[in-house]
């Protein structure tokens, strides 16, 4: 009877795992779709590189494009931008009050008649040009940024001038945190973008990227520019500066502009590789415009790589790992070598990397394509909760052995909760079945193995390693699915909302497993008896040693989990990711193919030789280090399911093949051991 009960659990998981597939069907529906990447230069960077490096910008952009560049970054032109270009000159009005000329009286007294009763400080902007078309451009932004009273403007001597007549912030925030805050730093004005840059990116057959900032103006009267360039230019995507523009209040203009244009919004990953970039307003736009959005690397988040190669691994792993599908690319800033061979190197590695992505079947030439913002319902929900239940469940009845009584109470209280939680009050509680999934199943995994060389010690060693690798892998598989179909919707692909408690994660199985293992050994003698018998025993040789093995082995795992890891990547190892990406689309995870896979083979070698019990305690923490590597692979999110599945399977070949050199490693050292005994030397 408890035979036929278990199944019908099983076969109540397997049903609850399939109504919970359409989670699944929508991430993968998502992920099919985002093939694309983009590569994208700023154009201001480069051509203030270019400019410094006395190259030619339009042979650096023939050079861009031949190295599989189609599209441009645009940041709203400044007022220094065109100071920088010979447009305009600009000075503080405290300067411009004592400026030397020839007709220096006449032309205060013009300032000053404009000026008026108005107050203007000493550091207000003072902006004078004699070019018709800048002249024009001027009256034109200025005046849909500022009020009438912001802006005072006179002629004299043939100059126009303009004093901006408000407070004025710097435009790029400093790069240096630990800069102090109150340090002078000059201040600009954003003026849209130029369309005569626009016009000769256009007609060498680039596409465009807009990067609108906000305004510190009161006029909101610039937000309808960026509606009719983007008809004109046929831009399809957004990446905002340090703030939305129309931020706090006038964002309504930019998101009917996104939902009418059918606009992507760029979102910046962070140098942490944790969330995205925080822009005021952001937030509340994609929101609202139903998350038309892709994810950005900046390449700036490099700069402290010291080798090309470690920076092009960053960018493919990038794509491949983290799915970036939009690379905006700065000219590299090596204080080493000049400005050009930094240029030279940039495109060099542009080449090179759209080799090795498109190598990987990603499309280069395309645009990226929009993807569904829905989200699952409650119903999902509540399936993937059972499902959940159902595998508590069953581990429980494994572990403990509960009465039938005690399960029915225990499934029906949870059955309640299930009921209550997502179809009444229709909560949304994804990411903790994600986290629920990823502590169960390595748990669970790590029991049924226990539980399978307990009861099938006579069998032959390569059927129990057939065995266990079916145990491990499909057990894991059910946490991976269910993590998958939990968090499917397009937030978490774009990392916009993140899988929590990833320390819990990685700890909470190895625990339960000194507890599956009393609990799975206990016998006549009972969990607690089994536990203080232990406590009390010497362990022999063979266990000690396979125990300093488990502490290397847990050092590594804790020191290269997470985000910060505190053990770093040596030469050696990156060298061996390279080529293991070489190979696979994604390389296998190194806590899998050096921890997990060689401590189950050994594990089963060993047990099926000694009969230790031991034995399984000391390396089966090992086989859950690697249990736990194969469901966290799924719980990052923003890496494709495809790719995740393929590093797994990765896993598993490479893995097998290390399993395999530690079965031939210990007898080589059994065999060692024996002729030093024979020798007399032990």
């Amino acid at each position: 009877m408890k035979l036929n009960f278990k199944w019908m659990l099983w076969i109540l998981l397997g049903l609850t795992l399939i109504l919970s597939g359409s989670g699944i069907y929508l991430r993968v529906s998502n992920e099919n779709l985002n093939k694309n990447v983009v590569t994208v230069a700023d154009y201001r960077e480069f051509w203030k590189t270019v400019h410094a490096a006395n190259m030619d910008l339009d042979e650096t952009l023939a050079r861009l494009k031949e190295a599989g560049v189609n599209t441009i970054a645009l940041k709203e032109t400044s007022l220094r931008d065109m100071a920088y270009n010979g447009d305009l000159y600009i000075t503080p009005y405290g300067e411009f009050s004592v400026f030397p000329s020839n007709d220096y009286p006449s032309m205060q007294a013009a300032a000053r008649k404009a000026i008026g009763n108005a107050y203007v400080s000493p550091d207000k902007l003072v902006i004078q040009s004699n070019q018709p078309d800048t002249v024009a451009f001027l009256k034109e932004r200025l005046g849909s940024r500022f009020a009438p009273n912001e802006i005072i403007s006179f002629n004299h001597g043939g100059q126009s001038y303009f004093i901006v007549n408000t407070e004025l912030l710097p435009l790029d925030k400093p790069k240096d945190p630990k800069k102090p805050a109150n340090e002078f730093v000059e201040v600009d004005v954003r003026l849209g973008f130029d369309e005569r840059v626009m016009d000769m990116l256009k007609s060498k057959g680039f596409q465009i990227i807009l990067r609108p900032d906000n305004n510190t103006g009161s006029n909101y009267a610039y937000l309808q520019e960026y509606e009719k360039q983007i008809r004109k230019y046929d831009v399809k995507y957004l990446v905002f500066g340090n703030e939305v523009s129309g931020n706090p209040d006038h964002l309504n203009p930019i998101i009917n502009m996104i939902e009418k244009q059918g606009l992507i919004i760029g979102i910046i990953e962070t140098s942490e590789q944790l969330k995205y970039v925080s822009q005021p307003g952001l937030d509340s736009v994609m929101e609202a415009a139903g998350y038309p959005i892709n994810r950005v690397y900046s390449t700036t988040n490099d700069e402290f790589v010291t080798t090309a190669d470690e920076r092009y691994y960053r960018w493919v792993r990038a794509v491949v790992d983290r799915g970036i599908r939009i690379l905006y690319v700065s000219p590299f800033k090596d204080g080493r070598i000049s400005y050009s061979a930094n240029i030279n190197n940039t495109i060099e590695m542009l080449g090179r990397f759209h080799d090795t992505i498109a190598g990987k079947g990603f499309i280069i030439d395309q645009p990226l394509k929009h993807l569904s913002g829905k989200v699952p319902g409650p119903w999902h929900r509540m399936a993937v909760a059972l499902s959940l239940l159902l595998a508590a469940s069953l581990y429980l009845l494994y572990l403990f052995k509960p009465g039938r009584r005690l399960l029915a109470v225990w499934f029906t209280l949870g059955l309640l909760a299930c009921l209550s939680l997502n179809i009444l009050l229709s909560a949304d509680f994804s990411k903790v079945y994600a986290l629920g999934a990823a502590i169960l199943y390595p748990c669970f995994s790590s029991l049924l193995l226990l539980i399978y060389l307990r009861d099938n010690r006579g069998k032959a060693v390569w059927l129990q390693l057939l065995a266990s690798l079916a145990i491990i892998i499909g057990v894991n598989a059910l946490g991976m699915y269910t993590v998958v179909t939990s968090l499917a919707d397009i937030r978490y692909i774009m990392n916009v909302k993140i899988f929590s408690g990833v320390k819990l994660a990685f700890m909470l199985p190895l625990l339960m497993f000194g507890i599956n293992y009393f609990a799975c050994f206990a016998g006549k003698l009972g969990f607690k008896e089994k536990v203080m018998d232990f406590l009390h025993m010497k362990p022999d040789y063979l266990v000690l040693g396979c125990g300093m093995v488990a502490l290397l082995a847990l050092y590594y795992y804790l020191g290269r989990s997470g985000n910060n890891t505190e053990i770093a990547v040596s030469g050696l190892e990156i060298r061996l990711r390279e080529i293991l990406e070489s190979i696979f689309l994604a390389r296998p995870r190194f806590k899998e193919i050096i921890i997990g896979y060689p401590a189950l083979f050994a594990m089963v070698y060993l047990y099926h030789k000694y009969k230790e019990d031991l034995i399984l305690l000391v390396l089966g923490f090992g086989v859950v280090m690697g249990s736990i590597s194969m469901v966290n692979s799924f719980c990052h999110v923003f890496t494709a399911v495809s790719i995740s599945a393929s590093r797994t399977l990765a896993g598993l070949l490479v893995g097998v093949c290390c399993g395999i050199l530690s079965i031939v490693g210990i007898y080589v050292l059994e065999w060692i051991y024996k002729k030093l005994v024979e020798t007399g030397v032990l």
